[in-house]
């Protein structure tokens, strides 16, 4: 019991001793300059995932719209998700464009596992 008391404050000492001469952090600031956005964004889907799910996944802002998959142009958001719906196949990935109005475009690619 002895050297087991003594164990334990020979360890506690050693933590106070690490704690008080560690050195103080130092925070540094990165500034990282993009000058555009980026070039697509991914999504990383399951292999559980159905075909009929693939919608849901793919998140709109406010006046964005799907232009094309796979560059076949489609009309709109609901013949985007029939379009995604009907995959027969499982390829590697499904290339989204998507337009900002007035902003521009933006790809979203959603990778198949």
């Amino acid at each position: 019991m002895l050297l087991f008391r003594s164990l334990v404050l020979g360890l506690l000492g050693a933590c106070c001793l690490l704690l008080a001469v560690r050195p103080k952090p130092k925070v540094v600031e990165r500034v990282v300059y993009q000058p555009g956005p980026p070039a697509a964004t991914l999504v990383d889907v399951s292999a559980n995932v159905a075909a009929d799910q693939l919608g849901s996944l793919v998140h709109l802002g406010p006046g964005e719209h799907v232009i094309s998959i796979d560059d076949r142009a489609v009309t709109g958001d609901l013949d985007a998700g029939a379009v995604l719906a009907e995959l027969d196949q499982r390829p590697a990935f499904v290339d989204l464009e998507i337009g900002r109005g007035s902003v521009g475009h933006r790809r979203l690619v959603l990778l198949l596992h």
